[in-house]
């Protein structure tokens, strides 16, 4: 029944952001954001340019490699606030004292994403809270922290960041999912179905093999 459950809430998840997919685009340079958390999910498009300054989420794992998801605050035209833009991921590579080499354009440009609350999942090391110097103009984190990263880069940052569309340019490995699809799966509703059809199935067997078991015994002791 749990299985059922967790099944309906990604029927729900899924449904949500279906819905969000084909709401209207919201435009970041006139949309008020004070809580992010309301927001995933949404077409938008924002006009502005990038700052010189990268953010590397660090731990994400890309086809069993370790990498970093890069972050670049993107400033909004006609507002104090900046968007973080989740670029996409790159190879950690070999030596992690070394930073990977991140171009980023100071150009004025037009970008179309998806709004997305920062990834919660992946390793979680001691120390997760610290904002890592890691070259010029970059830092390497464990979590995304939109109050400390604020100080850190000198930008007013939205709560909320926008996962840049997969055919935009200068992005890295885009591989987004659906909410709830973490394992990649192709419907994560179907895998806990498939669950609970095991867990039903295994409950019918015991159920048959011990009356099968009862009746035995009940004619062996007639």
């Amino acid at each position: 029944m749990w299985q059922l459950d967790r099944a309906e809430q990604k029927r729900a998840i899924f449904a949500e952001f279906q819905d969000r997919s084909n709401a209207p685009e919201i435009d970041l340079n006139q949309r008020l954001v004070d809580d992010g958390t309301a927001l995933p999910g949404y077409r938008v498009a924002a006009a502005g340019r990038y700052r010189g300054a990268t953010i590397l989420l660090d731990n994400q794992v890309h086809r069993g490699r370790v990498g970093y998801l890069v972050y670049t605050p993107f400033e909004l035209d006609g507002r104090a606030e900046h968007v973080l833009v989740n670029r996409g991921w790159v190879s950690a590579g070999s030596d992690r004292g070394r930073a990977p080499e991140i171009a980023t354009p100071r150009v004025s440009q037009y970008l179309e994403g998806r709004l997305s609350l920062p990834p919660q999942g992946g390793l979680r090391l001691a120390g997760s809270e610290l904002i890592e110097p890691f070259g010029e103009g970059m830092w390497r984190v464990q979590a995304i922290d939109f109050a400390g990263l604020t100080t850190t880069v000198g930008a007013q940052l939205l709560p909320i960041t926008l996962l840049l569309d997969s055919d935009a340019p200068y992005g890295f490995v885009r591989a987004w999912k659906p909410p709830g699809n973490v394992r990649g799966e192709l419907n994560a509703e179907a895998r806990h179905l498939g669950y609970a059809f095991q867990w039903f199935a295994l409950a019918v067997t015991v159920v048959v093999v011990t009356g099968v078991l009862t009746l035995r015994r009940g004619k062996t002791a007639q």
